[in-house]
């Protein structure tokens, strides 16, 4: 557990959030891998493979998800290997590739739609509809200044 009474406000509910955060995630994944077999970040790219109403590169994906390209060719590669993904090559860019949904990378994702809503009903349980608005606006904001902190850091790295 993080130290969360520091006596500093922005601390403390910073290691709060952090704290939940990963409890979250632990729960979603021990969740989605025992009643789907998957894990959040392979529900994640179904989900968005599902919804997209375009072509989706690796480079998007990783944009998406908030993670580095390298890391979402190794989850592209285990999820082809499992027979939910096609990967092919981009007819516009031959530098890049197209990722798309199998029949079965479909069916996962409608079998572990209803895993997600129950994922998320229990996390939110206790927080109301005015109380979940807020929490709306705040996490935009938190997510905002970490990806803005993310690029600012990119920027001193070079």
């Amino acid at each position: 557990m993080i130290n969360a009474d520091k006596g500093n406000l922005v601390s403390d509910v910073f290691s709060l959030f952090l704290e939940a955060a990963v409890a979250s995630e632990k729960y979603a994944d021990s969740t989605f891998y025992k009643k789907a077999g998957i894990s959040t970040p392979k529900y994640n790219v179904l989900q968005i493979l599902t919804t997209a109403d375009h072509p989706v590169t690796p480079s998007e994906l990783a944009r998406r998800m908030i993670k580095e390209r390298h890391d979402i060719t190794t989850l592209m590669g285990r999820m082809k290997r499992d027979g939910l993904i096609d990967i092919t090559p981009n007819a516009l860019d031959r530098r890049s590739i197209i990722i798309t949904l199998t029949e079965k990378g479909r069916e996962k994702f409608v079998q572990a739609e209803p895993i997600a809503e129950e994922i998320a009903n229990q996390v939110m349980l206790k927080i109301g509809k005015t109380e979940m608005k807020s929490l709306t606006r705040s996490l935009n904001e938190l997510k905002k200044n970490s990806v803005d902190g993310i690029k600012l850091s990119r920027t001193f790295r070079a």
